[in-house]
């Protein structure tokens, strides 16, 4: 059945559906044997390969960024917590739970659900 309902007609950020598809990647990569604990600065550093402690003291920013994956973080573990991970203060840290398959969950952005149903979507 084509997805012809208005509800499927939304035009969505891009930004976020490519950070989406970034952070499912990361995801994919825990292992599910025991539980994890995350944040968006992990997700950012390892999908672009830049230091954000770098990055801000040169000048630039990547709040924007940040903002969109801890909104992502946020959709698939709810409530984020602040806490010690590698001895450094994580203000927003989001705990992945033991046996955690991110195949399992459905996206939350429009475009990645429409891949997700028609089993198209790699990870």
């Amino acid at each position: 059945m084509p997805l012809t309902q208005d509800k499927y007609l939304v035009r969505e950020n891009p930004q976020l559906v490519t950070w989406e598809r970034e952070t499912r990647v990361f995801l994919r990569q825990l292992s599910p044997a025991h539980g994890h604990r995350v944040s968006a600065v992990m997700v950012y550093e390892w999908a672009t390969g830049i230091n954000v402690a770098d990055l801000m003291r040169q000048g630039g920013t990547a709040s924007p960024d940040l903002r969109k994956i801890n909104q992502i973080l946020r959709f698939y573990f709810g409530k984020s917590y602040s806490t010690y991970i590698a001895n450094k203060k994580v203000a927003k840290a989001y705990r992945v739970p033991e046996g955690y398959y991110i195949k399992r969950h459905r996206p939350m952005t429009l475009t990645l659900w429409t891949e997700y149903s028609n089993n198209v979507l790699p990870v």
